[in-house]
């Protein structure tokens, strides 16, 4: 014999009841049949759930225990039931949901899915926190998302989530126009040992401990003056203050700045695809990798000082 759904709902419905006379009524069947299949219950576990009284019956202290559970265990296969119906039943129309870090591949990640996935459409958000990223996955709230993984500090994703490197990404510096470096092309990390940085505020990617442990094994402390978010201010504050800052390879609005990659690329970070493996993204991942990467590699055409980088050694660099 094997416990069923069937057995559980038996025992259920006898401690509701309290009386096998009342839990036969309720099952539709004679009170000797739900006798006897109690009794093969109780003899399937090796003893009693209940205690037979005149008047009905109540649990044993091992009965209390299987109902409890029993109970728990049902309500986890109704739910099973809702969840399985509700994905049956879905909109095989409704749009994936893509979320994410503000980085180049977050929008090469929504061009790909309307090429691929052309009858989905998409829906989006930005977000930075990596915590929030890996709880909007877990909680089905996103179907695929753009993470960015420093050195040193790992991603951490959920149970049924799954993930691809897109590349490794290199980090160059800004500097104004106007700045004793603004025409080296490519520099040493120690060339700004006694500099002002403008950085974002530190998060739990880890980016800002990984730079400043960078600078200290170079030889020397970063000195951060001027803390801010918004790429904007950094690079306004980096053009009038004689400062640097961070730079992603590929972005707009930096025309007041002066880009210099880091000889040996010390700082970096690599770009991660995460996507839910219920999710239709999974048919798709690999198609799906190949159209960002190929849409990567036409914006690092198109960008002078990233092209330079790639072509001299940069691609065997950044290849996952």
């Amino acid at each position: 014999m094997r416990l069923d759904i069937r057995h559980l709902d038996l025992v259920l419905t006898i401690a509701g009841e309290g009386s096998l006379r009342r839990a036969a009524a309720r099952l539709h069947l004679t009170q000797p049949a739900v006798t006897a299949q109690l009794k093969r219950i109780e003899q399937h576990l090796g003893g009693e759930l209940f205690v037979r009284l005149p008047d009905g019956v109540v649990p044993t202290p091992a009965g209390t225990v299987f109902v409890r559970d029993a109970t728990r265990i049902r309500a986890d296969l109704e739910n099973l039931t809702r969840i399985t119906r509700r994905a049956l039943h879905a909109d095989a129309a409704a749009p994936v949901r893509v979320g994410g870090v503000p980085a180049q591949h977050f929008s090469l990640l929504i061009r790909a899915l309307g090429a691929l996935l052309p009858e989905r459409g998409t829906t989006s958000r930005t977000v930075r926190r990596t915590d929030t990223v890996t709880a909007l996955l877990a909680s089905g709230q996103l179907d695929v998302a753009v993470m960015r993984r420093f050195p040193g500090t790992p991603v951490t994703l959920p149970p049924g989530v799954e993930h691809r490197v897109l590349l490794t990404e290199p980090i160059f510096i800004g500097v104004s126009l106007k700045h004793r470096l603004s025409d080296a092309g490519q520099i040493a990390l120690d060339d700004l040992a006694d500099e002002n940085w403008v950085m974002p505020h530190a998060d739990d990617s880890g980016m800002n401990d990984y730079i400043a442990d960078t600078c200290r094994r170079t030889g020397f402390e970063q000195r951060v003056t001027h803390l801010t978010d918004e790429a904007h201010v950094a690079f306004a504050l980096t053009a009038a203050d004689d400062a640097v800052c961070v730079l992603y390879p590929l972005g707009n609005a930096r025309e007041s700045l002066a880009t210099l990659t880091l000889r040996g690329n010390p700082l970096f970070r690599d770009i991660v695809l995460a996507w839910r493996s219920d999710s239709e993204v999974t048919a798709v991942a690999d198609a799906l990798c190949a159209h960002i990467a190929r849409g990567y590699l036409a914006l690092v055409e198109a960008d002078g000082v990233y092209a330079q980088w790639w072509r001299r050694g940069g691609a065997e660099f950044a290849a996952p």
